[in-house]
């Protein structure tokens, strides 16, 4: 946020936690992507948003939004919220949080908070989203049952939407490999949708996360979907293609991660059926093909591949060693294994270096390239996050 604007108001916001705001914000009806980005960009900070007079809240934000903060204060409004999450067994998480998945942080109008089922983990960066249509056939089941079960056996967290078709099928066979999956809603955790989904709902939230940026009891809305897809492609590396018409979500949640900078991919088909031409304009437009799931890993970041290639970073319950087993490996791993970024990182923890930031000056390096190094070396189980946000070496 921009914390020279004019438009930023002096009172005093003690009683309303920088969380709390950005989970009133995200929750105001009416409350879309691009209003949210327009309150950052006027604002310096959330709070402040919500202390702007009527008239600017309103024209920023929509008259609906402004009755809401009209009628009571965004402190009782977070209790509430915080208090049906609470029953239903959600989390809150918030974009000042350190839980917050750093990927969403690097998307357009990323959410002020969401609420989850299960838990994201940090082992969740090494992410694929696996995407496609409703009713699929049977080769598109088959390949996407596929991928996503070698994807998750080599420790790739798959993601994708809960729907039918394709995105059930990614699912159902991650679980059934004993890997980690996230299933993002167009809906409210209160909603079941589709219905038909709940046990396997249940079976992903035991097993990763079911997330969604909607309020409690948002209704699984048409717009909502394309919001739902953002989040899709924002979670992972690369988002692979499976079978789509020309005319699909699965197209818009591809072109998103192409606008996000992530990869994007898609499985060829019979040329004699519409449900392959979407896939076959991404492949013409210079996605990379898939047969695969060495295709798709072969196409992830270098940083992401080394991680892979070494199962003592990865600590995934049901992948590889447990987590004992993997804190064993790890230090007994021999240091020349890693770079001299990571060695050279490590050094500098140990000596009291302990924010991205100070890293990046004393090694200079950019900033994403420590976070990438830093990330390798938390899934290592040599340096761990802190709840500041800050980094420390494992003993």
């Amino acid at each position: 946020m921009n914390a020279s604007n004019p438009m930023i108001p002096s009172g005093n916001r003690d009683s309303l936690s920088e969380a709390d705001a950005w989970l009133v914000l995200q929750t105001l009806p009416g409350m879309t992507p691009e209003r949210l980005n327009r309150l950052t960009e006027a604002f310096a900070h959330p709070a402040d948003a919500l202390e702007a007079p009527p008239d600017v809240f309103a024209r920023l934000c929509g008259r609906k939004a402004r009755e809401v903060l009209d009628k009571d204060s965004p402190v009782d409004l977070a209790a509430g919220i915080r208090r049906e999450a609470s029953n239903l067994g959600a989390s809150v998480i918030t974009r000042d949080s350190t839980r917050y998945p750093e990927p969403l942080h690097e998307i357009f109008a990323p959410p002020g908070a969401f609420f989850t089922e299960g838990e994201i983990l940090a082992a969740d960066r090494l992410a694929v989203a696996i995407v496609g249509m409703r009713r699929p056939t049977d080769y598109g089941r088959r390949v996407a049952r596929q991928l996503a079960a070698d994807l998750s056996r080599k420790g790739v967290t798959i993601v994708s939407g809960m729907a039918y078709g394709v995105d059930a099928e990614a699912h159902k066979a991650t679980l059934e490999a004993g890997g980690r999956t996230i299933a993002v809603l167009g809906c409210g955790l209160t909603r079941n949708y589709p219905a038909e989904h709940k046990e396997l709902r249940q079976e992903i939230a035991a097993q990763g996360a079911v997330i969604s940026e909607f309020h409690l009891r948002a209704q699984p809305r048409k717009e909502n979907f394309p919001r739902r897809n953002r989040l899709i492609s924002g979670l992972s590396l690369a988002t692979v293609v499976v079978e789509a018409a020309q005319r699909s979500g699965a197209l818009l949640t591809a072109r998103l991660a192409l606008e996000q900078g992530r990869e994007v991919m898609a499985v060829p088909g019979p040329v004699h059926t519409r449900k392959s031409t979407g896939c076959h304009h991404l492949l013409k437009q210079g996605a990379h093909l898939v047969e695969n799931a060495e295709d798709i890993i072969n196409a992830l970041p270098e940083y992401a591949r080394n991680m892979l290639d070494n199962p003592a970073q990865i600590r995934v319950k049901g992948l590889g060693p447990e987590k004992g087993d993997a804190e064993t490996i790890t230090k007994a791993a021999p240091h020349p294994n890693l770079t001299d970024d990571e060695n050279a990182l490590l050094r500098l923890l140990e000596n009291g270096d302990s924010t991205i930031e100070g890293l990046t000056r004393k090694r200079g390096l950019p900033a994403q390239e420590v976070s990438s190094a830093l990330l390798r070396l938390e899934l290592g189980g040599l340096v761990r996050q802190t709840n500041s946000g800050t980094y420390e070496r494992v003993s």
